[in-house]
């Protein structure tokens, strides 16, 4: 495959309600089904919203729970790969984790990364809620390799280095992204496209949480020279936009940044 279309679900979810919220979801997917694309990604946390209170009430069991099932008949139906956003896992005993799925077109999980960095940043306390994972996951697709991140985990290149090291084209970075760290938004997405010369996938929460959060939005796909080739804005919706595989390996090529690392000069770290 020499192209991949991509469709980037960006949704104001509806606080603690998971019905309406992947109702939503289904209805953008419908509206868009004539872009025929062979991925769709949602945001964090996108059938909850970010409010604590909800976390562990709306928290699922993998592979038996709604969500799950959910995304399983929409990748069948549209016969498209899905990065399924994150969504609050119920793991063994009381643990839960910040979880991301990716589904192939036959509606089978192949992918499953649990966030790794948590955000304790001015009263947000996430390890309170989940705990972190422990691994780097990059998915094969019939697309390509995928590397998986979300949010906070965007502010961490030697994540994002370490999925390339092993082959990733494609970085998803799905997120509850707020203001007013806008600028950062928009500035680490281009930087983790240019220094790893691969496309990222970066899909946001929108629109208020309460009075003292607003998410951004913008959720965009960078191609690997930092161009913003695809983006939501700032309000519900979603944006189409096309990878282009021959300019990713053009890039890599012409520009080989990642063949002139030099391992040996870094033995300080």
């Amino acid at each position: 495959m020499t192209k991949a279309r991509v469709i980037g679900i960006q949704i104001q979810p509806e606080i603690g309600d998971k019905k309406a919220n992947l109702d939503k979801v289904q209805k953008l997917i419908e509206k868009n089904a004539w872009f025929k694309p062979d991925l769709i990604v949602l945001p964090e946390v996108f059938t909850s919203g970010v409010d604590h209170k909800f976390l562990h009430k709306l928290a699922e069991n993998i592979p038996n729970g709604e969500t799950t099932e959910f995304f399983s008949k929409i990748a069948k139906k549209y016969e498209t790969n899905i990065v399924a956003g994150s969504f609050i896992e119920k793991c063994e005993g009381e643990e839960y984790k910040n979880t991301s799925l990716v589904f192939d077109r036959q509606g089978e999980i192949i992918g499953k990364y649990q966030k790794i960095h948590m955000f304790n940043y001015y009263g947000s306390n996430e390890s309170d809620y989940v705990s972190s994972g422990d691994k780097a996951v990059v998915v094969q697709t019939d697309i390509g390799k995928i590397g998986l991140s979300i949010c906070y985990d965007l502010r961490f290149p030697e994540l994002y280095r370490a999925l390339t090291y092993v082959g990733a084209e494609i970085i998803t970075c799905v997120a509850a992204w707020p203001y007013p760290r806008l600028d950062h938004w928009l500035t680490l997405n281009k930087a983790r496209a240019v220094e790893n010369t691969a496309y990222i996938v970066a899909v946001n929460q929108c629109g208020r949480v309460n009075p003292k959060r607003q998410n951004v939005g913008i959720s965009m796909l960078v191609n690997p020279w930092g161009d913003v080739v695809a983006s939501a804005g700032g309000d519900e919706g979603v944006f189409l936009g096309e990878i282009d595989f021959d300019y990713l390996r053009k890039i890599r090529e012409e520009f080989p940044v990642l063949n002139d690392r030099n391992l040996e000069a870094y033995k300080i770290l």
